[in-house]
C-alpha cells in the first residue's frame, strides 16, 4: 500500500473591495516550470472553490508537467459575463499584475479564445495588454489540438482533456490595421454626368456648375479575424 500526499498552495490577489480579482495562483511543485494563463474575466473560482474552467486548467497543466499555474484575465472585474468598461485605474492595475506574473512564468498562455473577432472593444483591450507583454513574446503560446487548430479557450470541447501548446504570434493592432487601409477613391463621372456638365444651353450656363460632385466609396471597417470567453 502506498499513500501519496501533496500540498497545494493557493493564493488570490483581489482589489480592496474584492470586486476585482487580478490573479489566482496554485502551486504544488516548486521544482517544476511555472505557467501563466490569461483568459477573459474572473467568475466564481477562489482560493477553495473551483469552477469548471479552473478544473480543466489544473488537469491539463499538470499533464504538461508544470508545477504551478497563475490565472489572470483580460478584465479583472468579477462577473459571470464579460463587460468591457472604461476604467483605466482598474485596467492599469490588472495589467501591472499580469506583467509581474509574466516575468516569473516560464510560459504565458493566451487563452481568451476568439472573442476579439466579434468585439472591437475587446480587441482594443487585447492589443493594449499584448503591447505590455511584448518583452515576453518568446514565452507566449496558445492552446491547440491534434488537428492543427489553435487559439482555444479552456472550456472549448475540442481541447478540454488534451492541450497542445503552440507558439503565439502577437497580431497586428487594430489601430495599425486601420491606418494601412487604402484611401477611398472618388468615383469617375458617368457619361450622362459629363454631358450634363458640358451643356452650354443658354447664356447663364457658365455661371452655374451643373456637374454632380463625386462620392467616395464607403469603407467597411475590417473586423480582426481572430471564441469566446469565460
Amino acid at each position: 500500500m502506498q499513500t501519496e500526499k501533496m500540498l497545494v498552495r493557493t493564493e488570490a490577489t483581489y482589489s480592496d473591495d474584492r470586486s476585482h480579482r487580478y490573479l489566482l495562483h496554485r502551486e504544488w511543485d516548486v521544482k517544476k516550470p511555472k505557467a501563466l494563463i490569461i483568459m477573459t474575466n474572473p467568475s466564481t473560482a477562489g482560493t477553495i472553490a473551483l469552477d469548471f474552467t479552473t478544473l480543466y486548467i489544473l488537469n491539463n497543466i499538470t499533464q504538461l508537467g508544470y508545477g504551478s499555474v497563475t490565472i489572470a484575465n483580460l478584465v479583472s472585474k468579477i462577473t459571470l459575463r464579460l463587460s468591457v468598461k472604461d476604467d483605466m485605474e482598474a485596467e492599469n492595475e490588472n495589467f501591472d499584475q499580469i506583467v509581474k506574473a509574466a516575468q516569473k512564468a516560464d510560459k504565458v498562455i493566451i487563452a481568451w479564445g476568439r472573442i476579439g473577432d466579434t468585439s472591437v472593444k475587446v480587441k482594443v483591450v487585447q492589443d493594449k495588454l499584448l503591447a505590455r507583454l511584448e518583452p515576453y513574446k518568446e514565452k507566449l503560446c496558445e492552446i491547440g489540438n491534434a488537428g492543427g487548430q489553435s487559439g482555444f479557450h479552456p472550456l472549448a470541447p475540442q481541447i478540454r482533456s488534451n492541450w497542445i501548446l503552440n507558439p503565439y504570434e502577437i497580431p497586428v493592432p487594430l489601430t495599425v490595421k486601420e491606418e494601412k487601409q487604402p484611401k477611398p477613391k472618388a468615383k469617375s463621372k458617368s457619361k450622362s454626368q459629363e454631358a450634363k456638365a458640358a451643356n452650354t444651353d443658354g447664356p447663364d450656363t457658365n455661371e452655374h456648375d451643373c456637374s454632380i460632385p463625386s462620392v467616395p466609396d464607403k469603407i467597411t471597417e475590417q473586423q480582426p479575424q481572430k471564441e469566446a470567453a469565460k
